[in-house]
């Protein structure tokens, strides 16, 4: 009865970014920490990639912190590349999330 995550995925004129048309964006996945490393992480992103598919669209993409060299590697074994980046701000700390992209 936990919940042990969560994704987020936007289409259209809800992704975050103008740059990726036909295209579906992750906004999160999120696993709570004591569910980590127990592949809810690729669960999750199988449903991205199904609705993904479902809705047409040739691409996913997201952004990941600079510093999450765990999600950064996620990403990477699921064959994902990087493609830029952008620059946001936390409270008043500029932050930069790696744009990542995977043609499906």
């Amino acid at each position: 009865d936990d919940v042990m995550g969560y994704l987020k995925l936007n289409i259209n004129d809800a992704q975050s970014e103008d740059d990726f048309e036909n295209a579906l964006e992750i906004e999160r996945i999120y696993i709570r920490k004591n569910f980590q490393k127990q592949g809810l992480g690729k669960v999750l992103y199988n449903i991205a990639t199904t609705k993904a598919t479902q809705l047409g669209k040739q691409r996913i993409w997201l952004g990941v912190w600079e510093f999450n060299h765990n999600a950064k590697a996620f990403y990477q074994h699921l064959g994902f590349e990087f493609n830029g980046s952008h620059t946001f701000n936390m409270g008043d700390e500029p932050q930069t999330d790696l744009i990542m992209v995977k043609t499906i």
